[in-house]
């Protein structure tokens, strides 16, 4: 989960922004350093409750947790579409280039795209982090069929909601993915940056860690790839990407009041929107 610590962390080694006035900087830094402390404090009760969700209780077997990813691998696709819609929106990706934005945001969020999209897997191979987590599922008997179908389908051209129906993807990650969606679809940069980096699971690798022992040698499965894959979102995302993620929120709400709020309702909705996904894969 993102912590208070990071805040600080956040504000070290700032780059220099629009204000060029040294008696301003440090007045500007300090708006956007509380942007991130709102956010936090806007957003712990929703933290906590997932934090000490039932559902964690009951991944104890094998099976259980093959559920678990057959659900979950819906949400892990829909923030690397919300991670490409952050870097359309923030940086150049047309042709002929220029320059677009803050060069800031736009280091913050090719270097945490360069991470997500090619990072390496146990084997050394790059691979992004969503096929990292296929990989996984096929060790734990999960099943990749539902969500592969619908990766086809969007790359031939289909809707996402269409998409959704076509591949048959669970409710529970169809109502996920389509909240996603609405938000990438309204456009607002700072909404967007809010979802990807308040939206998170982080209490999942650090609570799965402790029981694929006991699976691994219970059960005729392969955790290897499910256990690498847990640890390089803690090593990654707690230790760079989520600092760097903060970092992007602050610049994109700029110290803006209205932003603020915005970006807070729509990081709000996101969790809400994690837990009523929690709350239907356990009554699968």
């Amino acid at each position: 989960m993102i912590g208070a610590s990071l805040v600080l962390g956040s504000m070290e080694g700032k780059p220099k922004n629009s204000c060029t006035s040294e008696t301003c900087l440090p007045e500007v830094l300090f708006t956007e350093a509380m942007t991130t402390t709102r956010l936090l404090e806007g957003t712990a009760d929703l933290r906590s409750a997932l934090e000490r969700h039932q559902l964690y209780a009951t991944l104890r077997s094998s099976a259980a947790i093959a559920r678990f990813m057959e659900h979950h691998v819906w949400a892990v696709w829909d923030f690397m579409s919300l991670l490409k819609s952050l870097q359309r929106q923030l940086t150049c990706v047309e042709v002929p280039w220029v320059p677009v934005g803050s060069p800031d945001v736009r280091y913050l969020i090719n270097e945490i795209v360069v991470g997500e999209e090619s990072d390496v897997d146990r084997h050394g191979t790059r691979t992004s982090h969503f096929e990292m987590y296929l990989t996984a599922m096929r060790g734990m008997g999960a099943s990749t069929n539902a969500v592969e179908h619908f990766c086809r389908l969007i790359s031939g051209g289909m809707a996402v909601d269409k998409a959704l129906e076509e591949a048959n993807a669970p409710t529970a990650g169809a109502a996920f993915v389509r909240g996603t969606m609405a938000v990438i679809q309204r456009g607002k940069a700072h909404e967007i940056a809010s979802v990807f980096t308040f939206g998170r699971e982080d209490v999942i690798p650090s609570m799965f860690l402790g029981m694929l022992d006991h699976v691994q040698s219970a059960e005729r499965v392969d955790v290897e790839d499910l256990r690498y894959y847990l640890q390089r979102h803690i090593d990654v995302d707690g230790d760079h990407h989520g600092p760097l993620a903060l970092r992007m929120v602050e610049l994109c709400c700029a110290g803006d009041e209205e932003r603020e709020q915005e970006a807070l309702a729509a990081a709000r909705e996101a969790l809400t929107q994690r837990i009523a996904l929690w709350n239907a894969i356990v009554t699968s």
